[in-house]
């Protein structure tokens, strides 16, 4: 249902759904052969979003609740699921406001267990919840250049009662920016200093300073190539067990974007810890898009939980209509409605669960692809990485570095989404993820695949019926489940 307001102000957009799902499980624990306990397991979903569009404003929010009864074991959960974005501009071309909350359930350890459902009682799951907090101050000078100065306060807090891995903090932070106005054609220039402090609840774990200034520059060869450079110090106070995370860094590239529909940029330099690089290509179609990006960088458990990057379907499919619907609202609401019409899962592939206190080195190779047909759609995905710690792995909250202080972690997965009739519609998911601790050889390894068949009776109502089957290992012995679920979702 859209509200029209006037032209001044947004227009708001507000969706209810309620989702209620029965089934049977002949896994509830996700444990060994001969230890298996069925159950049948039935989750009540109300799900409001409300989405609003204006000069001043971009509001996005989703909350979900899930209301779950495991019969035979006699246990209730209710969970919560959030994802909410705002900005606002509250001062006109002056103060403005980035908010973002977050909750979401992950699985706790690579030692543990993968549940990629609520439904699970596994005893490594557990509810995060991340709060960003960033008003700012934007002036431009005219044509010539535009400055912000931002402040950030932001919070991360876990239900670790299994694991204290991901200690509850929070951070304030400040950024002042200068980056050149559309004055400037063929060079473009910035320049950047940020300071932060995290401050962790648990006082065994040490809090953290980061200081970071840097200027960069770029400059046009032809109207689709350009060269650029960047320089700059980091002061780093991580615990570490190797040399200080502090001194000078470089870096140099190039960007290709022969067409709206292609781009490519690379770098390459050094900072403190060696060579670095990066890479992002992308290419689109009306029908397809293909995508392969290399990064590397310094991160913790808390930085990636305030940023998360699952392997979303709705993010794929943003990528997949790129070409064919440039504008981002409008491309936005034809991924809600087809992820709607067919019933497509939220997220598509499977990670490892990893939580620590210690910050590390992750270098990461992603790639993707995707094709839309008339009846047909099909998304791929496939990822590596590794991921190196940089701190003691004897401090409290060192997770599974404890075990091993390097990791390698590799996945695939794809979904393909067949429309059988106007109102019915196929959807077949499967995927891996695979997680080596180095140092032991122990390895976690999860496959799974997805049958669903969604039916929409009317423009209100629809229902699904599916099958998954999961096998996973932990270097010991395996476990296997197998789910049949069925949904009857409403919408008001």
């Amino acid at each position: 249902m859209t509200y029209a307001a006037p032209a001044q102000t947004a227009t708001w957009e507000i969706g209810r759904t309620v989702t209620l799902e029965e089934t049977y499980t002949d896994n509830l624990r996700l444990t060994p052969p001969g230890t298996e306990q069925g159950d049948w397991v039935t989750t009540l979903s109300p799900t409001l979003s409300v989405r609003a569009r204006g000069d001043q404003l971009r509001f996005d929010v989703v909350y979900s609740p899930q209301l779950i009864h495991r019969a035979r074991e006699g246990s209730d959960d209710v969970v919560h699921k959030l994802n909410a974005n705002v900005t606002a501009e509250l001062v006109k071309q002056m103060l403005f406001l980035d908010a973002r909350s977050i909750i979401t359930q992950q699985n706790v350890s690579a030692l543990g267990p993968q549940s990629q459902s609520n439904i699970n009682d596994t005893g490594n799951r557990e509810t995060v919840r991340s709060t960003l907090l960033s008003p700012f101050l934007r002036h431009d000078f005219g044509l010539d250049a535009r400055v912000e100065a931002r402040y950030t306060y932001s919070i991360v807090d876990a239900d670790s009662a299994a694991n204290d891995t991901l200690s509850s903090s929070t951070a304030n932070g400040a950024e002042l920016s200068i980056r050149s106005g559309p004055t400037f054609k063929l060079v473009t220039w910035h320049a950047e200093y940020t300071k932060q402090h995290i401050d962790y609840d648990d006082a065994r774990i040490q809090d953290i300073d980061i200081q970071r200034i840097s200027a960069g520059a770029k400059r046009l060869v032809t109207p689709q190539i350009g060269v650029l450079a960047n320089v700059g110090y980091e002061d780093n106070n991580y615990l570490t067990t190797g040399r200080d995370l502090k001194g000078a860094f470089w870096n140099v590239g190039t960007e290709w974007s022969p067409s709206p529909r292609t781009r490519l940029a690379a770098t390459a330099g050094r900072n403190y810890e060696g060579i670095t690089g990066s890479l992002d290509f992308g290419h689109c179609t009306r029908l397809s898009a293909v995508a392969l990006s290399y990064t590397q960088d310094i991160s913790t458990a808390r930085a990636q939980t305030l940023l998360p990057r699952p392997i979303e379907t709705a993010e794929r499919l943003s990528g997949l209509l790129q070409c064919s619907i440039p504008n981002p609202d409008a491309r936005q609401a034809a991924v809600n409605a087809f992820i709607d019409q067919a019933g497509a899962p939220a997220t598509f592939g499977t990670q490892i669960g990893f939580n620590s206190s210690v910050p590390f080195l992750q270098k990461r190779w992603t790639a993707s692809i995707g094709s839309q047909g008339v009846r047909n759609t099909v998304m791929a995905t496939v990822y590596t990485q590794t991921r190196e710690a940089l701190g003691p792995v004897d401090q409290p909250g060192a997770g599974d570095f404890a075990q091993s202080d390097k990791m390698r972690d590799s996945g695939a997965a794809m979904l393909w989404t067949t429309r059988l009739t106007t109102q019915t519609t196929f959807n077949f998911n499967a995927g891996l993820a695979r997680t080596e601790l180095i140092a032991t050889g122990l390895t976690q390894e999860v496959k799974f695949v997805r049958f669903a068949l969604t039916h929409n009776f009317s423009r209100r109502l629809s229902g699904t019926l599916s099958f998954t089957r999961q096998q996973g290992s932990n270097g010991g012995p395996t476990y296997s489940e197998n789910a049949l679920s069925g949904t009857i979702t409403a919408r008001f």
